[in-house]
C-alpha cells in the first residue's frame, strides 16, 4: 500500500455502494476532492495543497489535478459548455501543464490521464462497482487483488513489447491505455474504455516546429513557477534540463539550479552547465561532487516507498532522495528536470523504415550515415528495410521464436526480450503463454515503425519518469518534467520526422527551439554523459551485499526464479551485457515484491 506521505486519488461512480471503497484507502489525510451533482463522493483522496482545482456548473463537476494552466474561472467556463463526457476531449490539450481530468456529467463519470502516461489510470471490480485511482498499487489495495504471478514474472524481462508494459502485476487491476479515458454510468457498471488523443500529423517544419515547441515549453515552465511556491531545477550540463533551467530562470531570476559534477574525466557535463550559467548573474548554481551522493547500488536493501508497480527506477531510489534533500535544504519544494527529453528530441532509428517508402533517396543517404557509426552490415540493414510484416506477424513470430537473424534497429518494429536463465520453468510457461496469448490480437501504436517506436518510447518514459517521481514525492515536495507535458509531445511529433531526428547534427529541435536563449556553446555540443564509470564503480562497492539478497528471494519463494545464475552474476565484475537489461529488471521486481510481501500472490498456475 502506499506509503502515508505519497499522493493518490481514486474516482467513484455515481453509486451508494461506491463510497465503501474510501473505508478502504488510509484515513490519514483523505479528504473529498470532488463530488457528484447528488452529493455522493466522485473522487477522494491525499493531495498536496494546490494540488486540485474544481469548478460545478449545472449538471456538471469538473476537477483537474497536477500542474494545469486553467484558472478558476477558465475552468468554470469550461464546465459550463460540457453537456456530455465526449465534451471533455478537447480539454486534454487546452491548457498547458501535466494534469488528470476527473468529471460527472448527469451523474456519468469520466476521468483520465495524459498522452505520455506519466499521469494513468487503473480500473477494477469492488463487488458490482468498477472504481478508479492514479495508483495501481492503492486501488490493488482498494479491490483486495492478489498479485498475478505470470505479470509479476514478465516484470523481470529486459523490456516489454507492446501492450504488455500496460499488464499491472495484479489480477483486477487494469491500466487505462496513455492516451485513453475511463467512462462509467452511474451504477457503475460496463466501464467504457475510449481514446481521447492521437498524435498529429508530423507535417511541420523544423522552424515552424522549434516556434511551437519554444512555446509549449515555455508554458509548461510558467505553469509550474507562477505563485510563491520555492522552486529549483537540474543543470546538468545537457540541453534537455539545460532548456528548462533557462526558461525557468526568466521567471525566478534566482533560481536554485542542481548541476552534479563527476570525477570521471571523459563527462564534460559540468563545463557545459557553468557555460550556461555564466550569463545568469542572480542564478543560485549549486555544483556538488557525485561523491555526496549515495554510490550506485548502496542503500537497496532499505528502500521502503516503493513505486505502485516494478521498475528499474527503484535502483536509484537512494540517490534520487538525495538530490531531493539537497533541493529541499536550499528551501526548494518542486524540482524541474529535464527526463523525457531524449525521447522526444532523438526519436526512433526505425524512422528509416519509414522514410524509405516515402522518400527513398533520402533515406539511402542517411542509411549510409547510419551504417557507418553503427558498424552495421548492409545485409542486415537490407533485410530489416525490406521487411514488410505486420506488428501482429512480427509480434507472433517473436513469440514463437520464428526468428533467425538478429533483426536490425534501423528498422525492426521493436526489442523483444528474451528469457534470463534464471526463470524457472513454471516461469517460462507463464511468460510463454502470456506472449502467445497476446501476440493473437496486438497491435501497434501506430501504422509504421517509426511512429510506433516514437510512441512507446514516450510511454515507457512516462512510465520510468513517473516511478522516479513517486520514489521522491511527499507531501512537501516533488519532481516535474515538462518535457512529458502533452502540449510539448504535440508539438514536438507534429515535425517531420526527417527534420526533427539526423544523423548529421544532435537534437536540431531544441537547438532552434532555444537558439536565442541557449548560449552559443552549448548549442554546438554532440556530447552526452552516461555514467558508466560510476555505476561500474558502485558494483564493485557492494555486489557481494547484493548477492546475499538472493538468500531469501522474495521471487524464489514465488516459484519464478532459480537464484543461482543471479548470485553467480554478483560475483564477476561490472559489464554492461552482463550487468544491464533483464538482470537490473530481476533485482528491480525482487525489491518490489519485498516492499510488498504482505499482499498474497494468487496461485501460479491460473
Amino acid at each position: 500500500m502506499a506509503d502515508a506521505g505519497w499522493q493518490y486519488f481514486v474516482a467513484l461512480p455515481d453509486n451508494e455502494g461506491a463510497a465503501a471503497a474510501i473505508g478502504r484507502l488510509p484515513t490519514d489525510g483523505v479528504h473529498i476532492l470532488l463530488r457528484h451533482r447528488s452529493g455522493r463522493p466522485c473522487a477522494a483522496g491525499r493531495l498536496a495543497e494546490g494540488r486540485a482545482l474544481v469548478a460545478e456548473r449545472g449538471d456538471t463537476r469538473l476537477a483537474v489535478i497536477g500542474h494545469c494552466s486553467a484558472t478558476q474561472d477558465e475552468l468554470a467556463a469550461a464546465a459550463a459548455r460540457i453537456d456530455d463526457v465526449t465534451d471533455l476531449d478537447r480539454l486534454g490539450l487546452a491548457w498547458a501543464g501535466s494534469y488528470h481530468l476527473v468529471a460527472s456529467v448527469r451523474g456519468r463519470l469520466r476521468v483520465q490521464g495524459t498522452a505520455s502516461g506519466l499521469r494513468r489510470i487503473f480500473h477494477g471490480e469492488l463487488g458490482a462497482l468498477t472504481v478508479a485511482a492514479d495508483r495501481a498499487d492503492v486501488l490493488a489495495t482498494v479491490l483486495d487483488a492478489p498479485l498475478d504471478p505470470a505479470l509479476l514474472a514478465l516484470r523481470t524481462l529486459d523490456a516489454l513489447p507492446h501492450p504488455l508494459g500496460d499488464l499491472p502485476p495484479w489480477r483486477n487491476v487494469s491500466a487505462v491505455p496513455p492516451g485513453s479515458y475511463l467512462a462509467l454510468p452511474p451504477d457503475g457498471r460496463r466501464p467504457l474504455v475510449t481514446p481521447w488523443w492521437q498524435a498529429p500529423e508530423p507535417v511541420r517544419s523544423l522552424t515552424e516546429g522549434g516556434r511551437l515547441l519554444r512555446q509549449a515549453l515555455d508554458d509548461a515552465v510558467r505553469v509550474r513557477t507562477r505563485g510563491a511556491q520555492p522552486v529549483s531545477a537540474d543543470l546538468s550540463g545537457g540541453m534537455d534540463s539545460t532548456s528548462i533551467a533557462l526558461l525557468a530562470a526568466r521567471y525566478r531570476p534566482a533560481l536554485t539550479t542542481l548541476t552534479m559534477e563527476n570525477d570521471d574525466q571523459a563527462d564534460e557535463d559540468v563545463e557545459w552547465a557553468r557555460q550556461a550559467a555564466a550569463g545568469l548573474p542572480d542564478l543560485n548554481h549549486i555544483i556538488y561532487s557525485n561523491r555526496e551522493l549515495p554510490h550506485f547500488w548502496s542503500g537497496l536493501m532499505e528502500v521502503d516507498g516503493v513505486p505502485d508497480e516494478p521498475s528499474i527506477a527503484v535502483l536509484s531510489a537512494p540517490r534520487l532522495r538525495a538530490v531531493r534533500q539537497r533541493a529541499l535544504a536550499h528551501g526548494s519544494r518542486l524540482h524541474l528536470d529535464g527526463l523525457g527529453g531524449d525521447q522526444l528530441l532523438c526519436g526512433h532509428p526505425a524512422y528509416q523504415h519509414d522514410l524509405l517508402r516515402r522518400r527513398p533517396l533520402l533515406a539511402a543517404q542517411r542509411l549510409r550515415v547510419l551504417n557507418q557509426l553503427r558498424r552495421s552490415s548492409w545485409g542486415a540493414t537490407a533485410r530489416g528495410l525490406l521487411d514488410g510484416r505486420s506488428y501482429r506477424r512480427w509480434f507472433a513470430d517473436r513469440a514463437h521464436g520464428r526468428v533467425r537473424r538478429a533483426p536490425s534497429p534501423l528498422s525492426d518494429w521493436g526489442h523483444f526480450p528474451g528469457l534470463p536463465v534464471w526463470l524457472t520453468p513454471d516461469a517460462r510457461d507463464l511468460i510463454t503463454r502470456t506472449l502467445h496469448d497476446t501476440a493473437a490480437t496486438a497491435e501497434p501504436l501506430a501504422p509504421t515503425r517509426g511512429r510506433h517506436n516514437d510512441l512507446l518510447g514516450i510511454q515507457d518514459a512516462g512510465r520510468l519518469v513517473r516511478q522516479c517521481h513517486q520514489l521522491t514525492e511527499t507531501q512537501d515536495f516533488s519532481h516535474t518534467s515538462p518535457f512529458l507535458d502533452d502540449q510539448v509531445i504535440q508539438a514536438c511529433l507534429a515535425v517531420r520526422p526527417e527534420q526533427r531526428v539526423t544523423p548529421w547534427e544532435f537534437k536540431p529541435l531544441i537547438k532552434t527551439a532555444m537558439a536565442d536563449v541557449m548560449p552559443p556553446g552549448v548549442l554546438t555540443r554532440r556530447t552526452k554523459g552516461d555514467g558508466t564509470t560510476l555505476v561500474a564503480e558502485g558494483f564493485e562497492k557492494h555486489r557481494r551485499e547484493l548477492a546475499e539478497l538472493w538468500d531469501g528471494s522474495r521471487l524464489a519463494a514465488l516459484g519464478l526464479i532459480d537464484p543461482g545464475p543471479l548470485r553467480e552474476l554478483f560475483d564477476l565484475s561490472y559489464t554492461n551485457r552482463l550487468h544491464q537489461g533483464a538482470m537490473q529488471s530481476t533485482l528491480s521486481c525482487e525489491l518490489w515484491a519485498r516492499a510488498t510481501a504482505t499482499q498474497p500472490a494468487a496461485a501460479t498456475h491460473p
